[in-house]
């Protein structure tokens, strides 16, 4: 499933590079993208034993989760995933994607006051040069081609 998720999360980012050079809109693209996911969501809902119940949202922690779920970690997340793709370019934002690790551990000291463990500072560290060994150019390449590499 990993693999597959990594599969189709490549083909998205390649797919909404090339619709940034119709010149949509970043809200319009995310919209659409929400719209065509919630539509290929619901079939699948009639292969399980899922039951709609409005009770759950009569509890304001539940709603307002909905809320950040719908508008802060998906909307504004995908928006501004798009808008990275059409500047900066499919796999150069796709390399990016690998600092979730590190900014994630920051915000855990910082804002949920959590101790550093020695795992989490390897693996920080190793994501953080596995990234900056990424963004190196060959050097032979770049002397055999008397340019440079631009992706």
């Amino acid at each position: 499933m990993a693999v597959g998720a990594a599969l189709v999360f490549g083909g998205y980012s390649i797919f909404m590079k090339k619709l940034s050079a119709y010149d949509y809109h970043i809200i319009e693209l995310t919209q659409r993208v929400f719209l065509y996911g919630l539509l290929f969501m619901v079939p699948p809902l009639f292969l399980f034993d899922f039951h709609f119940d409005l009770s759950r949202f009569s509890s304001a922690s539940n709603v307002l989760n909905m809320l950040f779920l719908g508008i802060g970690a998906s909307a504004l997340c995908f928006a501004t995933w798009n808008y990275s793709v059409g500047v900066l370019g499919a796999v150069k934002s796709s390399a990016y994607i690998y600092m979730v690790p590190v900014i994630t551990i920051t915000a855990s000291i910082l804002i949920l006051h959590e101790n550093m463990t020695w795992i989490a500072l390897l693996g920080g560290t190793l994501t953080l040069l596995g990234l900056y060994i990424s963004e190196l150019k060959p050097k032979a390449k770049l002397m055999e081609n008397g340019s440079t590499m631009d992706a």
